[in-house]
């Protein structure tokens, strides 16, 4: 039995009960990929490229990798951080994917990039780009390690568009108080998502790796 796995950020990570309605796309992906695959989750929050490997997540992977695996690799929101996590896009970010596209190739394994989940911010009506130069960072490294890029940043920020300020918040961690147990004053994340949003992060992902010329095989 193959598996997919799935290093990244919180907005990919497994949630624990007390953050719910907190959800990461990495929960749901399982409901749109070929059966008789298996998810295996590895992104935790707060993770950059820097925290997946200094941590020995990385590592952990490696060791569990067998050949027919696949990973995916989403990373942005906490390199573009200025402490330990931080990392220079035109530097040690693209450096850290290509070394990890490498050692992941080198078992024998499919691996893809995945640009970030865009942050749910307007200005004057318009939506801010919050991630700089590391979508644009993220597609070299996959140019130079020859690995697929799919850039869901862009489409998703045209979802958001479309259904404006107000509509789009049903995707995110944003919502007025009384609603969730566990956030009783409301909230106002526009970062993090709701399980509908995790599905809606989820279906692009697997929608972009559908139009790939060599399809993975775990998209039907």
């Amino acid at each position: 039995m193959n598996r997919l796995y799935l290093l990244g950020d919180s907005t990919c990570a497994d949630k624990k009960r007390e953050a719910r309605p907190e959800t990461g796309w990495g929960e749901v992906i399982s409901d749109y990929i070929t059966p008789g695959w298996v998810v295996v989750n590895c992104a935790f929050n707060g993770y950059s490229t820097v925290s997946c490997l200094k941590s020995g997540t990385f590592s952990s992977v490696l060791l569990s990798l067998k050949e027919g695996d696949s990973v995916i690799i989403q990373f942005g929101h906490n390199d573009e951080k200025t402490d330990e996590r931080g990392t220079d896009p035109w530097g040690s970010y693209i450096a850290n994917l290509v070394y990890m596209a490498g050692k992941i190739r080198e078992k024998k394994a499919k691996v893809y990039f995945v640009t970030s989940v865009p942050r749910r911010i307007f200005s004057e009506g318009r939506l801010k780009d919050t991630h700089g130069d590391y979508i644009a960072a993220m597609k070299a490294a996959g140019h130079q390690a020859s690995v697929p890029v799919l850039d869901i940043t862009i489409p998703l920020m045209e979802d958001i568009l479309l259904l404006g300020d107000d509509e789009s918040r049903k995707y995110f961690m944003n919502f007025d108080k009384g609603i969730y147990p566990n956030y009783m004053d409301g909230d106002d994340d526009n970062t993090h998502l709701r399980p509908e949003g995790a599905k809606w992060v989820a279906s692009r992902i697997v929608s972009e790796l559908s139009r790939l010329e060599n399809k993975p095989d775990f998209i039907e």
